[in-house]
């Protein structure tokens, strides 16, 4: 897994424009580094959405407010989680300490990285679609009216902290820090390709 310049400059803030000379170079040299560090991993599983909720035993994801707009008629629904590592926080923290244009550049790196491994993921899981079924786009916890507290119970659905090495802080904070969870609606009637 790689990323481009063009892509970590956008998470870098700098719209269309790309890198250039010193800086380039920099960031090639800092993407590289960072690419030794990444340890991805994720889990997905699928669920049935009914009683707006996803459940399995006694743990319940109430589905509501914009996450229940947004996978409106799915009668399926995708958990996702997905992490770089905790490899790649050490050496965010080491390029943090040196100098505060590495960590916004790193920042950038990684960011470009998880959204790539989620894509990635994406990719994975429409392999699993019947042929008349298709993904509506990724819906984290702090996403419109989604709670962020919400994460906890979809963690513990997809059994991530083992299955994924993902976790929760007390505040609500992934450890990895790059790391996604998501609820994946499945529409049908609709071509996966």
């Amino acid at each position: 897994m790689t990323v481009d310049l063009a892509e970590i400059a956008r998470y870098m803030r700098m719209g269309a424009s790309v890198p250039e000379g010193e800086l380039a170079a920099r960031v090639e040299k800092l993407r590289d580094e960072a690419l030794g560090t990444v340890r991805a991993a994720r889990i997905w599983r699928r669920f049935k959405v009914s009683d707006g909720a996803i459940k399995s035993g006694s743990v319940r994801l109430e589905i509501g407010g914009t996450l229940a707009q947004h996978i409106a008629g799915c009668q399926d629904a995708f958990l996702v989680c997905g992490t770089i590592g905790s490899a790649f926080d050490a050496f965010q923290r080491r390029a943090s300490v040196s100098s505060g244009v590495d960590a916004l550049v790193v920042q950038a790196i990684g960011a470009a990285l998880i959204e790539k491994w989620m894509d990635e993921t994406e990719d994975e899981i429409r392999k699993e679609l019947a042929p008349d079924e298709s993904l509506v786009s990724r819906y984290s916890p702090g996403y419109g009216d989604f709670p962020l507290a919400a994460q906890r119970t979809l963690l513990d659905l997809l059994d991530a902290p083992r299955c994924a090495g993902v976790s929760l802080t007390d505040s609500l904070l992934m450890v990895p820090s790059k790391s996604v969870s998501a609820v994946i609606g499945v529409k049908k009637g609709m071509s996966s390709e």
